[in-house]
């Protein structure tokens, strides 16, 4: 890390230091309770490689910005209104440098008797996992960071005093295949399931989970099947950004299935996890896996800050290889299309929590993937993050 930025950090850490801010509660005519919260990004990047026209290759899509740059990650407001002790509504309209929209709504209703909640709406799959730091794991991005339509139940079923036994049915409609950010730059994109948006075609998915929490440890499998939306997902996704799609069997296969497991265990402020998932997309099979380990700890006086957290992260996710119609082992990866790419990531973090609405997070991306070239077997596009989180 050069002077500039080390400079740079001093500046944010003695401004923000001392900011507090507090959660928004009102009472609409109605009667109902409203709470309004948000969240804003405040982000330095840093993108490895040289800038300027002068170094751009025409020939696969280069990084959009390798010069130093900042940006608004995303700027959040949400509204939860609550109707009655075990129902409310809760909406997140998101914006950016580029857009405004709803992000996320949906509504829970808790059933006691059954020790039950339900979930209608838009939001992540019920099998998605909170992160501690900015950067998403390669198989989070890829399978469960993007919003479905959905109906969803879990149930909790005691294990004696410090256990519970988790069960879950999801009824969604199914995520379009598109493309997301392997970390903080928005070139080099991998394949995901993205934000569920209508699609002529239109299929369903379904899925089942089951887990395990007993003192620190946890464990959580899930399955969901269904079929590919037709014809965008085969068509406009895996035909078009596949260059051997078609030689690989029947390009009209619409299977489509994804399955996985975590594992978790927390002591004394260590924080372990593992998860792996392996998912199939017509004639595509990919699969991916990370191990994360974090440390939390009460942050050094001089910082004036409330708790330090460090954690490292190393995960990958593949295309699988397979035979065509002639018997041939074939690749997936082709260099100009990034989406082609075996990848691995490996992330560093370190997050200071100021107080309950303030944070600050650095972290670098080490980013390694497979191209399909004998001349460009991988593309320099490491990454350095520096980012402000302000909540109210």
């Amino acid at each position: 890390m050069n002077s500039r930025k080390i400079l740079f950090i001093i500046t944010i850490l003695t401004l923000v230091s001392g900011f507090s801010l507090g959660q928004v509660a009102i009472t609409a005519p109605s009667g109902l309770d409203i709470e309004l919260s948000g969240e804003v990004e405040l982000e330095f990047i840093d993108v490895e490689g040289a800038g300027g026209f002068a170094n751009q290759d025409l020939t696969y899509q280069k990084v959009r910005n390798r010069s130093p740059h900042m940006r608004i990650d995303m700027a959040v407001l949400s509204a939860r209104v609550n109707y009655s002790e075990n129902l409310y509504y809760n909406i997140e309209f998101r914006f950016d440098d580029e857009s405004a929209y709803v992000d996320k709504q949906y509504a829970r209703l808790n059933v006691p008797g059954l020790n039950t909640k339900f979930e209608m709406g838009k939001n992540r799959p019920f099998v998605s996992t909170k992160r501690q730091s900015e950067g998403y794991p390669l198989i989070g991005t890829a399978f469960w960071k993007g919003r479905e339509a959905h109906i969803n139940s879990v149930t909790e079923f005691a294990l004696g005093e410090s256990g519970k036994l988790i069960t879950g049915l999801s009824f969604a409609m199914k995520r379009p295949l598109g493309t997301d950010d392997a970390a903080e730059d928005k070139s080099f994109k991998m394949m995901v399931y993205d934000d569920y948006e209508p699609k002529n075609g239109q299929t369903f998915e379904y899925g089942v989970k089951a887990g395990l929490q007993f003192g620190g440890f946890s464990a959580l499998g899930w399955f969901f099947t269904g079929e590919l939306i037709d014809d965008w997902d085969w068509k406009a996704s895996l035909k078009q950004s596949l260059a051997p799609y078609s030689n690989m069997g029947d390009e009209t296969d619409r299977t489509h299935y994804w399955m996985g497991g975590r594992a978790g265990y927390q002591i004394a402020g260590i924080d372990l996890v593992g998860e792996y998932i392996q998912a199939q997309d017509g004639l595509l099979t990919r699969e991916g896996a990370y191990g994360e380990a974090s440390y939390s700890m009460r942050a050094p006086a001089f910082l004036n800050a409330r708790g330090l957290t460090l954690l490292g992260r190393h995960g990958f996710l593949d295309l699988k290889s397979k035979e065509n119609s002639a018997g041939d082992e074939l690749t997936w990866a082709y260099l100009s299309e990034a989406m082609s790419w075996d990848r691995q990531m490996t992330t560093l973090s370190a997050m200071l929590e100021i107080n309950d609405n303030l944070a600050l997070k650095i972290e670098h991306y080490i980013l390694d993937e497979i191209t399909g070239s004998e001349t460009e077997s991988s593309v320099n596009d490491d990454q350095s993050l520096l980012q402000i989180n302000f909540k109210f």
